[in-house]
């Protein structure tokens, strides 16, 4: 088993690099201010996004505390909310920093790719989908069915893309528009730490033989594929379709690399 997580660990942290990649390509490139709104306001949508689902799963989950739901697991529920507030609070400062007009949800984007992306996860799992996207309402039932853990787990494995984004930003140079952006970014960084494992930790209690490792493995390169195409909309096509085609067989690759 512990073979197995390895294996898939290597894959996402594969597609995490290609992440990187398409990010670093888009900062490579002289901008002005107002070249990052795109790419602020799609992010922006990102972590806004995210807030209502977590607050109606928490609302339907609130009757069954100790009764059918682990406190713990509503605790890290009412973590994850109070994260993705504070991140959405933070690229919409910038936002509106940059711009010098008020900054509303409604002046946040969600780009095609990033539907797209919200339509691949909801193939494995549709709450997961929801929680991500805030594309849908959130029941109970919905979130306790165990019918589809080792989806959630592969999906949550996926989550932010590994960083990437958070890691490149929080490395910029540290002057002008571009300082304000790496502090931000680096501050949500020091809060995704905490959470970058348990992908592989949920993955651990339900990969026991080849067929599970290779479903795994499909949803990771499915959903972290369209995470590649999503990126590059997001900073304006940095990279080209062979590039990125390239990224993927690479990250692909990994999955069978013994190193």
């Amino acid at each position: 088993m512990t073979t197995y997580i390895k294996r898939l660990t290597r894959l996402a942290k594969a597609y995490a690099t290609a992440e990187a990649e398409v990010i670093a390509a888009f900062f490579k490139r002289p901008h002005t201010p107002t070249d990052h709104l795109r790419w602020l306001k799609a992010q922006g949508f990102k972590e806004f996004s995210a807030i209502k689902p977590i607050i109606d799963a928490l609302t339907a989950l609130y009757p069954k505390i100790d009764r059918g739901t682990s406190r713990h697991d509503y605790a890290e529920l009412t973590e994850k909310l109070a994260d993705e507030t504070k991140h959405a609070r933070l690229v919409m400062d910038l936002i509106q920093e940059i711009s010098g007009k008020p900054t509303t949800p409604r002046d946040l984007t969600w780009l095609p790719e990033d539907r797209k992306l919200a339509r691949v996860r909801a193939r494995y799992s549709q709450s997961y989908a929801t929680l991500l996207h805030g594309s849908g309402k959130v029941n109970s039932r919905e979130i306790k069915r165990r019918d589809e853990d080792l989806e959630r787990a592969a999906i949550t494995l996926t989550e932010g893309g590994g960083g990437a984004l958070y890691l490149v930003c929080s490395k910029l140079k540290k002057r002008g528009i571009e300082a304000k952006i790496a502090q931000a970014f680096d501050e949500i960084l020091r809060d995704e730490v905490g959470h970058k494992d348990s992908g592989g930790r949920a993955l651990g209690g339900q990969i026991e033989n080849d067929a599970d490792c290779q479903r795994a493995a499909e949803i990771i390169s499915a959903v972290c594929g369209q995470r590649l195409r999503m990126r590059n909309e997001q900073f304006d096509f940095p990279l080209s379709k062979i590039r990125l085609a390239e990224l993927n067989q690479r990250a692909l690759a990994a999955l069978h690399s013994r190193k």
